[in-house]
């Protein structure tokens, strides 16, 4: 170690030591966002829980639907075979608040898949960010 004197080691001490200390504050605030990360985890986990939940209801109002459209069509049939005159007048006046259920059902399913597909990205995205490869 030549031309290395006690100045130039002092110097180099008082250099390390001011790293030391801007390493420890950068720390110090990482640890901080991380410990916000995590509980914003926490309110993630919740919201991919009440998603779940959009998802099961939207299912079952689908099946519900596809019920009552098969009840609806089945009395159509049954009016063309001479049946149920009665149910089939009922039925037509309902109609159109079929068109209406169908159409809110539609939206609310385009919207949900609208929600699904941006989460699903997000935390695709997260998940190539945070996760190692294996």
């Amino acid at each position: 170690m030549e031309g290395v004197t006690h100045a130039s080691m002092h110097n180099d001490h008082r250099r390390w030591l001011s790293d030391h200390e801007m390493w420890r504050c950068d720390i110090a605030s990482w640890q901080e966002e991380h410990r916000n990360a995590a509980a914003g985890l926490q309110q993630i986990e919740m919201a991919l829980k009440k998603h779940r939940n959009a998802l099961q209801v939207q299912a079952a109002a689908i099946r519900l639907y596809e019920q009552d459209l098969d009840a609806h069509e089945h009395a159509l049939v049954n009016y063309e075979r001479g049946e149920e005159q009665a149910e089939l007048v009922a039925l037509t006046q309902s109609h159109q608040q079929e068109a209406v259920k169908h159409a809110e059902l539609s939206a609310a399913h385009e919207e949900t898949k609208r929600k699904h597909h941006a989460i699903m990205a997000e935390m695709k995205h997260l998940q190539t960010v945070v996760v190692p490869p294996a």
